[in-house]
């Protein structure tokens, strides 16, 4: 699996900084995406829309978003859980 999934662009907007999502890298399917069908926190895609939870709340993301920095950082933990969750599944299954 490739490392970047995920395409943002840091901006600065009235002196503040934050994060455009432009949309999906590297996936040819939703099926690549960890962690879609395991409770706590996930993330995945949806007609173009990504769609992460920490486990208490689903939020929303479009391409063109933005996002402000704690947000980004709340988004990219949940990413890495998920790939190092996906990665002990894969290597259970012998993927």
């Amino acid at each position: 699996m490739a490392d970047k999934l995920l395409k943002f662009t840091r901006i600065l907007k009235n002196g503040t900084v934050f994060y455009r999502f432009e949309g999906f890298e590297n996936i040819n399917s939703r099926w690549e995406l960890p962690c879609e069908y395991l409770s706590g926190s996930h993330f995945a895609i949806w007609n173009g829309i990504l769609l992460y939870s920490d486990g208490n709340v689903v939020k929303t993301l479009s391409p063109g978003n933005l996002i402000s920095v704690n947000e980004y950082q709340e988004l990219m933990e949940i990413v890495q859980l998920g790939k190092e969750r996906l990665r002990k599944i894969q290597r259970k299954m012998g993927i």
